[in-house]
Parts: C-alpha cells; sequence; structure tokens
C-alpha cells in the first residue's frame, strides 16, 4: 500500500488493531487522518496581519491519542 493512499477501514483491520496490532493503530490513524486534520487546524494571525490556516500538532496528537485509547478500551468491548 502506498504511504499516501487511504486504507479502507475493514472489521478485520479493526479487529487487528483492538488486539494491539501496531501496524492496524497505524493504518487506522493514517485512514482517519484528513479528518483529524481539517479538526485541528486553526487560524493564526501574522505579525504582517496575513490570516494563515495551519495543524495545531498538540491538538491532532491529542485527538490521535484519544482515538487510540477507544480503539483498544471501547472497541474492544463491542467486538
Amino acid at each position: 500500500m502506498d504511504k499516501d493512499e487511504t486504507p479502507e477501514l475493514t472489521y478485520a483491520l479493526i479487529q487487528r488493531a483492538v488486539h494491539g496490532d501496531k501496524a492496524a493503530l497505524e493504518m487506522i490513524l493514517r485512514h482517519f487522518d484528513a479528518y483529524i486534520n481539517a479538526v485541528s487546524t486553526v487560524e493564526k494571525t501574522l505579525p504582517s496581519g496575513e490570516t494563515i490556516e495551519e495543524v495545531d500538532e498538540d491538538i491532532k496528537i491529542q485527538i490521535q491519542t484519544h482515538l487510540v485509547e477507544v480503539i483498544q478500551k471501547k472497541w474492544r468491548e463491542l467486538i
């Protein structure tokens, strides 16, 4: 699979992630990466007065960490 390609979110992939497969967890994070980037994007005003949008890496890491925790705890109850 190409690194830029979004992996398909399948039941088998979720099962592997729930049981601690690191590669499966990374694939799920990659699947949701565009969405996570969108919700962690913030507007910043530069000293010149120009406004830009950029991904707040701290927010992104918090979302990714929470997703991994949910996969390993909550999803386990469902599978």
